[in-house]
């Protein structure tokens, strides 16, 4: 069997309570989540350069910066990194048990007094330090900034609105657009009516990471009902520093409602996070970012559990195949 290292930084950013890279066991309460009108128009700014295929988007923090964080849909809490946080002198706080996709480690925390991203400002945030050379940025923008917000991502603009869930918001009259329900697990949205290569899954986005990540009862099923791709074995490191081995292999079929991706690359791995969320048996796909720009525009309701994808020009004929344009690379 092959070896594979993937040495683009995999975010594998997905933890405890919805997968975040620093999610406390403890009970810690969460900041208040920036209120946003869902009248009022959105905020859209420019996205960022990352040194990957992830988006990020400037914030400040007390008024200084910007800087760019990655957006991580699969973190439930906004991290920072340790060198930018010693930069800020931000006092420490109490230090957490992180779930990262290799298990348990500690991490401390930090104030952020004032987190500023677009128009909205979030007050008073405790922060797990992870180091920069693992997360890939100076910090994430993670769940507890985008709780009952819309997020959307604009892959062929580049750009990047951020606004209120509104329960009133008409679903999308572009006849190229596919809306996905979803339902709410610990913040994180896991999507309705999905399968892989004809099984039925539990399907999430995580912008936090290039590469998708399945788990092991997942490539387990696939093997006994002989839909199993080809593998090879792939190790990659966590934003905990950690290494995590597993096996990489081509999904043949992705489906989402209505859309279907084809040829997806999938990592399979025994991580720590699907046992948090009780899926360590189930099984559970963190579908990467790089399978999500093949997509024109993923729109996520956290508010409403609902995903709305917007095909790329040139696809209305065929709404339900595409080809991952993602590549394991060697």
């Amino acid at each position: 069997m092959g070896r594979l290292l993937l040495c683009m930084r995999m975010l594998l950013g997905f933890a405890l309570a919805i997968g975040d890279p620093a999610l406390a066991t403890q009970d810690a309460s969460l900041p208040a989540p920036a209120i946003l009108d869902p009248d009022v128009p959105p905020t859209v700014v420019q996205t960022g350069p990352a040194l990957d295929a992830r988006v990020t988007i400037p914030i400040s923090i007390d008024g200084k910066g910007p800087w760019n964080f990655i957006i991580d849909t699969g973190s439930q809490r906004t991290v920072i990194a340790r060198d930018l946080a010693q930069e800020l002198a931000l006092s420490p706080r109490a230090n957490v048990t992180i779930i990262s996709m290799t298990g348990r480690s500690e991490a401390g925390t930090v104030a952020v007094p004032r987190l500023g991203f677009g128009g909205g400002t979030i007050e008073d945030i405790e922060a797990p330090v992870l180091e920069g050379e693992h997360l890939g940025a100076p910090g994430l923008l993670g769940l507890d900034s985008l709780h009952a917000k819309r997020l959307t991502l604009d892959f062929r603009t580049g750009r990047m609105e951020i606004s209120g869930s509104n329960p009133r918001r008409r679903l999308s009259a572009d006849p190229d657009a596919i809306v996905v329900e979803a339902r709410r697990k610990r913040g994180q949205l896991i999507l309705l009516d999905s399968e892989v290569n004809g099984m039925r899954v539990n399907i999430m986005l995580d912008t936090g990471t290039n590469f998708s990540i399945g788990n092991i009862a997942l490539r387990d099923k696939l093997m006994a009902k002989k839909r199993a791709p080809a593998m090879m074995t792939a190790a990659l490191t966590s934003v905990t520093g950690g290494t995590l081995t597993g096996q990489v292999g081509r999904i043949k079929s992705v489906r989402m409602g209505r859309v279907n991706l084809i040829d997806v690359p999938v990592l399979f791995a025994d991580a720590s996070p699907f046992a948090e969320l009780g899926m360590q048996d189930k099984p559970a796909l963190l579908l990467g970012i790089s399978a999500l720009k093949i997509f024109d525009r993923v729109a996520i309701d956290f508010g409403r559990g609902k995903v709305d994808f917007l095909l790329p020009d040139g696809s209305a004929l065929d709404k339900t195949r595409f080809a991952a344009n993602d590549e394991v690379k060697g």
